[in-house]
């Protein structure tokens, strides 16, 4: 609602236009929020892992994609053109630590580090990329978390089943109101995605998921 009359408006805005919201980042205690954190902290993430990885022996691809959210189709045309030996998507999941809300439907909490994906509903981890995941956090003390998300898909579900099949797992950084202008994520989940996705960079070349 533009709080104008109908031919002012006509006069301003058609049919097909993009709009966007004016919302500004708020710092609220450890958190940060605004509209559009998704995915917008993951591309921080996957440009502060880049910055912060020391050393790499493996071709690395960083990659942001468009029109996620209607079909997976910028990672799709990214993973035919590249080729990848694994992917590693990053993305926002959800944060339902909050009242009212079962604490088994709570998906990720916020404070409790980044959440390395076991499964959501475009795909199903890579078993053993998710066991060197888990294996790099615990020995770096790398704060995470385990996921499951009931609903919803990242770009890793749109890559995996290309070139016949690819081994694939997402990285997530917790996000409480998802797909709202008040998207809230913690600091330090933001730090420990960095670390870990760095991390796996430098170690990538040690892992193995052949079957």
């Amino acid at each position: 609602d533009l709080g104008m009359p109908a031919d002012q408006v006509r006069e301003r805005v058609a049919i097909g236009d993009p709009v966007t919201m004016d919302r500004p980042l708020q710092e609220i205690g450890d958190c940060l929020t605004n509209k559009a954190m998704d995915d917008r902290v993951a591309v921080y993430v996957m440009i502060e892992a880049v910055r912060a990885a020391k050393t790499h022996d493996v071709d690395v691809y960083a990659v942001a994609t468009v029109q996620e959210e209607i079909g997976l189709r910028g990672a799709a045309a990214a993973g035919w053109a590249i080729e990848p030996d694994i992917v590693v998507a990053i993305d926002i999941t959800l944060a339902n630590d909050i009242p009212g809300v079962p604490a088994e439907d709570a998906v990720t909490r916020l404070g409790e580090g980044t959440a390395i994906k076991i499964m959501d509903s475009s795909l199903i981890c890579h078993p053993k990329v998710v066991a060197h995941f888990k294996a790099i956090a615990e020995k770096h003390s790398i704060k995470h978390q385990m996921e499951i998300l009931p609903r919803g898909g990242t770009d890793a579900g749109g890559v995996q089943r290309l070139h016949g099949g690819l081994p694939a797992i997402t990285l997530s950084i917790p996000t409480r109101y998802v797909h709202t202008v008040n998207e809230t994520v913690h600091k330090d989940d933001l730090q420990a995605s960095v670390d870990l996705m760095a991390r796996y960079i430098e170690e990538a070349h040690l892992g193995s998921y052949d079957y």
